[in-house]
């Protein structure tokens, strides 16, 4: 859990620094940020004083708006808004460009920075030179130049009028680059139409971002603990909601439209920025400004050069209209372009959630009882195997059973091939009409089981009785150190029984042979049968004792776990036919359990175990519930059922929300795939289509009415 709200958190943390550097870096390309200077530019926050005297020059210096031909404005643009509090000023070192428009109202001189417009005060005009030092103030409309080279509008401001005079002429020592010796007329500024918006509209990026985030949480609202799960599942649903919002541009406010500039003007290519910025170049000038034309224009601009043509344009230069083909809203309305950055980015982010699902979390599971529940189940109880014989079952029912039947554990081999044997654990049940078997039973148990007494009746005798030799020589034996055999040929011939072929138990054989003066093991059981070592003493040191009886412990425990597993798989091979249940989890599926532990016992007693239990083992009442995971019939004719514990409220909660989650990742993943494919295709059908109609236009010699 701790792992998941690492991963959350960091998660979190990087969205956040991400979205900060994306505001900063937008910031940063904006306003008076983008104003071009040949030497490093310098940013600094404006003081109190300079806020007073911009405020006071924004409201008592607008730009004149009458109606009076013989009036000169200083700008055609709207009045530029109050400067913010803590608004950015920048110095920078550049020529100033004015160029001047007119229509039929008025005359119109707009300035320039290389490519970006300014406002100029009429009063700093006279200082211009050249190069310039200037600083420029950010505002809300356009960058307004507060100094130029040392002289401030805050000295100006007591010294000059308040308005500018109607009549009033331009200063020669002026250093001005006019660009206003081609006439430009202004036939209005118009919005600009909804097919225009959309082109230039955000392509959906944070919708997306959001909603792969959403998605995100929901992944782990489902892994999490139930406290953190209802936090995070709230900021998913909300996190969706607003993703909606964004995707399929759902505003509750108007949406702004930007103005258009609608003037009649010779465009050229004339290059007027070329010595700053070799990009543009290749740019056709109106004027002092570089126009900004659609890639697709490029062949057919040629057509309407150096001659009066109809051009709508935004503030910045970018061409949505000229002449009398070329148009971009007539593009976008019949021959729409098709964005599919946003489903782009909602395909990879589904299919990145969905590997978290595969990888970090067990998802089989819930999928595979997911769909059984999505599409309908049934409950069942039964209490007669042959009811489950013949039942239509499916994966997701609820089962309920109660009979007799016999526990079964499913074979479990180690690393070394070798059953695990576990009479405690019924994990399965057979449940069919089955016979008593007998008691497990086994020689070699039972041989076994004699020599570990009979070696422990010698090295440790409980009373006098158990003893062969003298009591008071025994205890002097022991004083000495020693310890003693009395009936050695006993052991000799267990052993023997226990191990018919030469070849088995090598170690106990070696062993007990060098405690004679026989030469081999074979001569020794020969005289032990013989009789020859009746009532022969052993005498050992108390160490080469106790190696002895590890031995002889390890030789028949090893014969025993043998015969234990072979009575466990003849009790756990059902007969054919009948219903196997099987737990998936492994929880026992009887009341009964065992007190002693398995692994605490040796290989003898897990024996009387086995046989105390088998009757139990056999014939054990059950009675179980769960839900279906699996079903199958195997070879022999039995019906094997997979049963789950019947999840709680919460688990089912989660298994459905995974397998919802599951569908709308996989769904997301494949509908924004094909639309990715399907736009890309249509948008190359377009560019297609379009220039075949401008072709048409510009090429034939009966050009096309309409686009259709």
């Amino acid at each position: 859990m701790i792992n998941y709200l690492i991963i959350l958190t960091i998660i979190i943390i990087s969205l956040c620094i991400m979205a900060f550097l994306l505001f900063f870096k937008g910031r940063r390309h904006h306003g008076i940020y983008s104003i071009p200077s040949q030497a490093t530019p310098s940013f600094r926050k404006i003081a109190d004083s300079e806020y007073h005297v911009v405020n006071q020059y924004l409201q008592d210096h607008q730009p004149i708006n009458k109606h009076d031909k013989s009036k000169i404005t200083v700008s055609y643009q709207e009045p530029i808004s109050i400067v913010r509090k803590h608004a950015v000023i920048t110095t920078v070192c550049n020529s100033v460009t004015r160029f001047n428009l007119h229509n039929d109202k008025h005359h119109t001189w707009r300035y320039f920075i290389d490519t970006v417009e300014v406002h100029l005060p009429y009063q700093l005009e006279p200082y211009l030179q050249q190069q310039n030092v200037m600083e420029v103030v950010d505002t809300n409309h356009l960058p307004l130049i507060i100094s130029v080279n040392n002289v401030s509008i805050k000295d100006l401001m007591r010294e000059l009028p308040v308005s500018l005079p109607a009549t009033m002429a331009l200063p020669e020592p002026a250093a001005i680059q006019e660009g206003g010796q081609q006439t430009i007329k202004v036939v209005k500024i118009r919005k600009e139409t909804p097919e225009e918006y959309r082109l230039h509209q955000s392509s959906g990026w944070i919708g997306a971002g959001l909603l792969c985030v959403s998605f995100l949480f929901c992944f782990f609202a489902l892994t999490a603990i139930p406290i953190l799960s209802h936090w995070l599942m709230i900021g998913a649903e909300l996190l969706f909601i607003v993703s909606i919002f964004c995707l399929f541009h759902l505003r509750l406010t108007p949406r702004k439209y930007q103005d258009v500039q609608c003037i009649i003007g010779k465009p050229k290519r004339w290059e007027l920025f070329g010595e700053f910025n070799e990009k543009q170049a290749p740019n056709i000038s109106l004027g002092s400004v570089d126009l900004i034309y659609p890639p697709h224009w490029a062949p057919y601009i040629h057509y309407e050069l150096n001659q009066a043509t109809n051009i709508d344009m935004y503030p910045n230069g970018q061409v949505l209209r000229q002449g009398q083909y070329l148009s971009l809203n007539e593009e976008e309305r019949y021959f729409p372009y098709r964005k599919y950055g946003k489903n782009m980015l909602i395909m990879i982010g589904s299919m990145l959630v969905l590997m978290l699902m595969l990888v970090y979390s067990p998802i089989n599971l819930p999928l595979k009882l997911g769909f059984t529940w999505l599409s309908g189940t049934d409950t069942i109880e039964v209490s007669n195997f042959t009811e489950l014989e013949t039942l239509p079952l499916k994966v997701g029912d609820s089962l309920s059973a109660k009979g007799v039947g016999m526990c079964y554990m499913p074979p479990n081999l180690a690393a070394a091939g070798e059953a695990q044997f576990s009479p405690f654990d019924c994990s399965g049940i057979y449940w069919n009409n089955l016979n008593s078997l007998p008691m497990p039973e086994s020689t070699v148990v039972d041989t076994a089981a004699s020599l570990l007494a009979e070696i422990q009746r010698q090295l440790h005798p409980i009373n006098d009785e158990d003893r062969n030799v003298n009591p008071q020589l025994h205890e002097e034996i022991l004083k000495s150190g020693m310890n003693i055999l009395d009936d050695f040929s006993e052991i000799i011939l267990k052993t023997n029984q226990l191990c018919p072929q030469n070849n088995d138990c090598q170690k106990l054989k070696n062993a007990l042979t060098n405690l004679t003066s026989k030469g081999d093991w074979l001569s020794l059981v020969s005289e032990a049968k013989q009789g020859k070592l009746k009532n022969s003493n052993v005498i050992l040191r108390t160490g080469s004792a106790e190696t002895l009886e590890k031995l002889i412990e390890a030789t028949t425990y090893k014969y025993i776990r043998q015969e234990v597993e072979k009575a466990s798989v003849r009790l756990n091979s059902p007969p054919p036919g009948g219903v196997l249940l099987i737990s998936d989890e492994g929880k026992p599926l009887v009341d009964f359990i065992s007190s002693n532990n398995m692994n605490e016992m040796t290989p003898l007693q897990r024996w009387h175990e086995l046989q105390r239990l088998s009757d139990i083992l056999m014939h054990t009442p059950f009675e179980t519930q769960g839900i279906i995971t699996h079903l199958s019939l195997d070879a022999n004719g039995t019906r094997h059922i997979i049963l789950h514990s019947e999840p709680d409220t919460t688990t089912l909660t989660r298994y459905m929300g995974s397998t919802l989650l599951f569908l709308i990742l996989i769904g997301s993943a494949l509908l924004n795939g094909f639309l990715v494919i399907n736009r890309i295709r249509l948008n190359k059908k377009r560019l297609r289509n379009i220039q075949q109609y401008y072709d048409n236009c510009f090429n034939a010699a009966y050009p096309p009415i309409r686009w259709r």
